[in-house]
């Protein structure tokens, strides 16, 4: 898979994050906004919009939990997949309640992933970062 589609697939699973708990927050939609551009790996993208659309479309068909884990399947480069769990760990924090629902889209990604608990520490603390 190319590298801007596994791109794509990151900011679709920030937005799916941001709407785990049935609403984006301001602060969430300026933390996907500044981590596109914050990673070299993602600033091709462009705008967001679109990959806003299909996110949100494929979270009322499928519910959040297969949404998730039909765009983290889609994200198979190791580099990848460790940016995409930071950055739905920031989207997460970002407006400083860390709710369960944007919990579970972490808890999605570590099963896909197949990381362990290891993995998933020193990958929040990159996230803090």
């Amino acid at each position: 898979m190319a590298d801007l589609e596994q791109a794509r697939r990151i900011v679709e699973l920030m937005v799916l994050t941001a709407w785990a708990d049935g609403r984006v927050e301001g602060v969430e939609a300026l933390a996907i906004h500044k981590l596109t551009l914050a990673f070299p790996q993602l600033r091709d993208v462009g705008p967001t919009g679109e990959i806003s659309s299909v996110a949100k479309e494929r979270l009322q068909r499928a519910g959040i939990a297969a949404a998730v884990r039909v765009a983290a399947e889609a994200i198979t480069d190791a580099k990848y997949r460790e940016i995409t769990f930071q950055c739905c760990a920031k989207v997460s924090g970002a407006d400083g309640i860390f709710m369960q629902e944007e919990n579970a889209v972490l808890t999605e990604l570590q099963k896909v992933f197949g990381y362990d608990n290891e993995d998933v520490k020193r990958l929040l603390v990159l996230a803090t970062r």
